[in-house]
């Protein structure tokens, strides 16, 4: 009964998410503001040391014109008690285009009390059939998290830089804060500050949950 609840928490969710679509038409030039909106399901698969994850992402630029959603599908192993790695597909739809994305994860984490580090090397090949395009980036993170004492409070700072060999592509400022709901059910909200190469920089709004099955 209990999972069932849960169930139908998340499709109340992406529902919700699904409804925020907008218009394709009239993307405006140089756009500089925008909004994500996301769920995330993780499962930890009994006693063993796999997990998976399902991740759904909308989003939008200015709160009035579609950019593109996606889904990503997980399947990962704990290798050492702070030390995990994983692989993912993703697929990635925008106005003109699918997209097709290879993950590689490599992720470390160290904490101490209610402080926690995390750095993830990311390794990611794309391929647009519709276009004949390919292209490979390395994504690196760093984030530091805190979990407030005896609160459902947990602010994160990160910062992801986009490079594939010498060349920088783009880089991802975060100032974020995580919410407890219940014991599975989490709210998550961040501030990104996007930086790329050639183009303008641009402010997110990122509201998510996180759910924990």
């Amino acid at each position: 009964m209990a999972m069932r609840a849960r169930l139908l928490h998340i499709w109340i969710v992406a529902l919700l998410l699904a409804g925020t679509a907008a218009s394709a038409q009239d993307v405006p030039e140089g756009w500089r503001s925008g909004g994500w909106e996301f769920v995330e399901v993780n499962h930890d698969f009994g006693d063993s040391p796999f997990f998976g994850t399902f991740y759904f992402e909308h989003d939008n630029l200015q709160y009035r014109y579609f950019d593109c959603w996606y889904t990503r599908t997980t399947l990962g192993v704990k290798l050492l008690p702070w030390l995990k790695a994983d692989v993912a597909y993703d697929y990635l739809k925008e106005p003109s285009a699918v997209t097709h994305k290879l993950n590689l994860d490599l992720t470390g984490t160290l904490k101490q009390g209610p402080l926690k580090v995390a750095i993830r090397e990311r390794w990611v090949h794309s391929w647009t059939p519709s276009l004949g395009t390919e292209g490979n980036v390395l994504r690196s993170r760093l984030k530091v998290s805190y979990a407030i004492p005896e609160s459902r409070w947990s602010p994160y700072l990160a910062v992801e830089v986009f490079t594939w060999g010498d060349t920088w592509k783009k880089t991802r400022h975060y100032v974020a804060m995580d919410y407890d709901i219940t014991d599975w059910m989490q709210f998550e909200a961040y501030y990104l500050y996007y930086t790329h190469n050639g183009r303008p920089a641009q402010h997110i709004l990122g509201l998510g949950f996180n759910f924990n099955l």
